[in-house]
Formats: C-alpha cells, structure tokens, sequence
C-alpha cells in the first residue's frame, strides 16, 4: 500500500481546506494534510520536513503567497509548491511561476488541482531520478579516473623499468660485445674474419643506437634526475634536430621540484606536442614556454606548420581514428589540469596545458643519507 501523499496546505479559510482535501481524495489520493495559516506555523513545518508537496493560498492575512513560494525555495529548492487561491490574477500567477512555483490552481475551478497535483509529482520523480542517475554517472566517473589514474602511473613505472633495464642491462652487454669485437679485430691471425667482425661491430653500433633511443622514449632519465625544466629543454633539442626545425625554449625558473605526477604528465604532453610536430606539421618553427601564471604551471608548444581543423580532428579521435588528442587531454586532466588545442589549416597550432603547482614532498629523515 503506498504511504499518504504528506501535504503542508498553507490556507486561513478552514472551509476552503476541508473543499481540497476532499477534491484530493474524492480522485484517490490518500493524503496526510497539515494546515497552517501563520508565517510562523508555516516556517516551522517546513523545518520539521518530511513533506511532499506544498499547497498554499495567495492572500493571507500576514503575508501573501510568493512569499511562502520564496521561504519554500530557500528551504527546500526542489519541494512542488502549487498556488491554490480564488484571487490570482494573471500577472501574480506568471510571478508565481517566475520564482518557482509549479502551478496554480483557481478555487472555482478545482477539477484542475488533481492533474496538477499528479504532474507535479511525476516532475519530483523525474528529479529525483535524475539526480541518482547523475550522482551513479558522477560515481562511475570518479572511479573511472581512478582508474585512470593508476593505469598512468603503473606505465610510468614500467617505462621507467623497462628504461633502465634497456640502458643497465641490454646496452652495457652491447657494449662488451663490442668491445670484445675491437679487440679481436686487434689479434693477428684474423684478417680472413675482419669483414664480418666490422659487419657484426657496425650492427651492435646501430643495436645500441636503437637501444638508446627507445630507453630516452620510454623514460628519459633526465625527467626523474634534473626534472621538468632540464628535461624539457632536452625534448625540445632532440625533437627538433629530427627534422632540422628552429626551436626555442624558454622557462621561468622553478624555486624547487615539482610534484612528480605534475612532472611527468606535462612532459608527456609536450612529448606528444612535438612529436605531431615533427610527423605532421610540416613546421620550420616551434617554441615551448614553461611559465607560471595565477598560480598554475602554463606549458604551451607553438609551431607554424600547416595547422588542422581541431572540430575534425577530435571527431576522428572520438571514433579511434587516432587517439594522441585524447591521450594527452587525458593527461593533463588526470593530473589535475587542461589542455586546449588552437589550430586552423595553415595557421599553425598550439597546446596549452596547464597544471596545479604542485610542489615534490620533502623525503621524509629516515630516507634521508
């Protein structure tokens, strides 16, 4: 059996209370109404709460209806508060429905409230709905991020595993390797196998090369050993001497390092800044500025390449066509930022991101040597 309708019915005339009470449940709506006729009384319900819906009449002797709709409001913004009143021309009942009554309802014509009443409550439903479909989406969001989050940091820390062994590992036994190769390339009695030594040298020179770069790609060790600015400044040349681009630089100096989620994502934006650069934009200029402003970190990457159409592109990204847009909006976002794209076809393009300036934690004595 479903609970009364709770009703707080704002109304002087006890007759007129008894008359929609009736017309309520004359069409079957059980109702449990409370009656109050003073600014007081009224005040006071509505701090009790446990109500469902508002009824109040327009002409009291201490204060009128838009102020019982305005005091409603402040308590309780979402509450159906619907007019039901003898003496309510036109222009009050537009005014009614301005401040955020729900509907209004003449005396004389009260087969009119109990449409009224169910449509008001059908609006709270939705509402309500809404809202826990809103709070559910708000909620998968966060985890979502969450997640996010942890998947970021747990490539990080691979990249930078994967780094060090590519660097500690692999290239220091390419490199005995090669030395072992110079060496018997030293020895008499080997003329017959020199050919091949050099052959093998020149592919453990170009191994070691490859080596390299993959190990400065994955995680440049001058990002966790120098930070953000020293790093940047290195992106900058080595991208840029790829295709022979004139690159600027340019940073205010940070009085101490960064957080390394901070660090890391905004190097990763400009990371993947440049490399568009460098593949599409068909650029001869680039420039990377580092600045505080308003109390964030600004990174923004400028080319005067060709340019894209930015609606376009992102509409590509969205249907997996390539997902570096996204990628690194995802970044920045993740690490507390923005990111915005300027671009047009032949107008060149910039990346803006900016973070929160947070600062590294200091490590704690017990770390300390």
């Amino acid at each position: 059996m479903k609970p009364p309708l709770r009703i707080l019915h704002l109304e002087d005339d006890p007759n007129d209370a008894a008359l929609v009470q009736s017309t309520l449940e004359a069409e079957g709506i059980v109702c449990a109404i409370t009656r109050v006729q003073t600014r007081e009384d009224f005040l006071a319900a509505l701090e009790h709460g446990g109500i469902d819906l508002i009824l109040s009449d327009y002409s009291l002797p201490s204060f009128d209806g838009l102020a019982a709709i305005a005091m409603a409001r402040a308590r309780w913004p979402d509450l159906p508060v619907i007019l039901v009143s003898g003496t309510l021309g036109e222009e009050r009942a537009i005014d009614s429905l301005k401040i955020g009554a729900t509907d209004y309802v003449l005396k004389q014509r009260l087969t009119r409230l109990v449409p009224a009443v169910h449509r008001a409550m059908r609006e709270v439903e939705g509402r309500v709905e809404r809202k826990l479909a809103e709070k559910r989406r708000e909620e998968y969001s966060r985890k979502l991020q969450v997640l996010s989050r942890r998947l970021v940091e747990t490539q990080e820390t691979e990249r930078r595993h994967l780094a060090r062994e590519l660097h500690d590992e692999i290239g220091q036994a390419l490199t005995v390797a090669q030395l072992n190769l110079q060496a018997l390339l030293q020895l008499p009695g080997t003329k017959a196998a020199k050919p091949r030594l050099k052959k093998s040298l020149q592919v453990i020179e170009r191994v070691l090369e490859q080596v390299h770069d993959i190990s400065l790609n994955l995680r440049p060790s001058i990002l966790d050993d120098l930070g953000l600015e020293p790093a940047l400044r290195w992106l900058t040349g080595r991208q840029a001497a790829l295709v022979g681009l004139k690159a600027t630089f340019q940073a205010e100096p940070l009085e101490q390092r960064l957080d390394p989620v901070i660090e890391t994502e905004c190097f990763r934006v400009a990371q993947g800044a440049l490399t568009n650069v460098v593949r599409h934009a068909q650029a001869k200029t680039v420039s990377v500025k580092l600045r505080k402003e308003a109390g964030q970190l600004h990174l923004r990457v400028r080319d005067n390449g060709t340019g894209f159409d930015v609606a376009a592109v992102r509409e590509q990204a969205m249907r997996g066509a390539s997902l570096g847009l996204l990628s690194m909006e995802e970044r920045a976002a993740l690490a507390g930022g923005g990111l915005e794209f300027k671009s047009a076809p032949k107008k060149g393009t910039e990346v803006h991101a900016w973070f929160p300036l947070k600062w590294q934690m200091p490590a704690p004595e017990s770390q300390k040597s």
